[in-house]
């Protein structure tokens, strides 16, 4: 697995995601499924920076390694020391309702558990795990 550690801020998501894409194009995907990649992947890196570290600035390490199996893919393994979260829990907005009756938020997270073919979350003494895979 290919591995590294980001500072959880804004100002280092592109680093992250280019980590991300990188090991994406590495791996054959067109650049459609690239796309939707890096869309599903800044959904939850934002939220991970926006909420797991309220009072200070903590870290994300990334790992990215070829899915197990006879078909292209890879898999995503993204940690924090954060705040316990399972965003995977998070229930899905109603799409069906019209906009201006819609609750605000939880749009990223819905369109990144469309996206993704597997999402499994775990929290590990005070880790949280969150590992994410896609297929070309």
């Amino acid at each position: 697995m290919q591995q590294s550690s980001f500072p959880a801020t804004l100002e280092h998501l592109n680093d992250m995601l280019g980590f991300i894409l990188g090991f994406a194009q590495q791996q054959g995907f067109e650049e459609k499924i690239v796309g939707k990649v890096r869309l599903a992947m800044e959904e939850i890196l934002v939220n991970i920076i926006s909420y797991a570290y309220p009072d200070s600035t903590g870290s994300i390490d990334i790992g990215c390694a070829p899915a197990e199996g006879d078909r292209t893919g890879m898999i995503i393994e993204v940690k924090d020391l954060g705040v316990p979260f399972n965003m995977l829990e998070k229930e899905d907005p109603d799409t069906t309702l019209p906009m201006e009756e819609r609750q605000i938020g939880g749009l990223g997270i819905f369109f990144a558990k469309q996206i993704m073919d597997d999402l499994r979350y775990e929290r590990s003494g005070e880790t949280n795990i969150l590992r994410l895979t896609k297929y070309a």
